[in-house]
């Protein structure tokens, strides 16, 4: 569906974890330092580095019209447009069948 770049780091596994990074802050009302926080959580444990963490879940702010227009992907625009309405545990959620459905064997 979308391409990453292979070195890049990044997938469609850690755009969900940045879209459910944006709907905890949001559900959180957007309380100062969290961000930070879980954007720092998140980087250590994908091996991506902070800033492009925190950038991610900034677009995934511009995209919700929190903050102004940003450069956002491709990827990132469509997770937010078709799952947005999601709340983050159904987010949780969506990203278990999808971890689960990507380790199943194909046939």
């Amino acid at each position: 569906m979308f391409s990453f770049r292979v070195d890049s780091g990044w997938s469609i596994e850690t755009e969900i974890r940045c879209l459910i990074v944006y709907k905890t802050l949001e559900e959180l009302d957007f309380p100062r330092g969290l961000q930070s926080d879980l954007c720092e959580v998140l980087a250590v444990s994908t091996g991506l580095k902070f800033e492009s963490v925190k950038a991610k879940v900034g677009n995934y702010k511009s995209e919700f019209g929190i903050t102004g227009a940003s450069h956002s992907s491709e990827a990132t625009k469509y997770l937010a447009k078709s799952f947005g309405h999601m709340s983050r545990i159904e987010l949780d959620a969506l990203l278990t069948g999808y971890l689960l459905g990507k380790s199943e064997p194909r046939t």
